[in-house]
């Protein structure tokens, strides 16, 4: 059995938390990346004009802190079979960091309740994670 199904039949009572600096220029290289031309992410005169003021990290680009806390957590395959129940509920502003992180809420099914929060410790994402997999013994 490797090493992330024990860890899912025996899930920890927390996620490894993983913090991630969302910079101007990964924010810039993440979006000609994923060819998101959206000027809220990097053009400055643009944003100034919308409710933020600044421009804003990408919400696919902010899950990262969340996937690389699962992955510490469990390791590289520890995301097989994982269902997310995500929201968005702020958006992060340029050259701000989030950190990912996690609580186990159920052991069968693995479930977390988890949460990315900006510096100031204001949550960006929440939601839950669960493997229903492991409960049928199917990961």
């Amino acid at each position: 059995m490797n090493a992330s199904k024990r860890l899912l039949t025996n899930p920890p009572d927390r996620l490894v938390e993983r913090r991630l600096q969302l910079a101007t220029e990964g924010i810039r290289r993440y979006g000609a990346l994923t060819e998101d031309p959206n000027p809220i992410h990097y053009d400055p005169a643009f944003a100034a004009k919308t409710p933020f003021g600044k421009p804003i990290a990408q919400g696919t680009f902010t899950l990262n802190a969340l996937w690389a806390a699962v992955t510490a957590t469990f390791g590289p395959d520890g995301m097989a079979g994982m269902v997310a129940d995500l929201r968005f509920v702020k958006p992060v502003i340029e050259n701000d960091s989030v950190t990912g992180k996690g609580e186990l809420i159920a052991a069968n099914p693995p479930t977390y309740r988890v949460a990315i929060v900006d510096s100031a410790g204001a949550p960006v994402v929440e939601g839950q994670l669960i493997w229903p997999d492991v409960e049928a013994g199917r990961m």
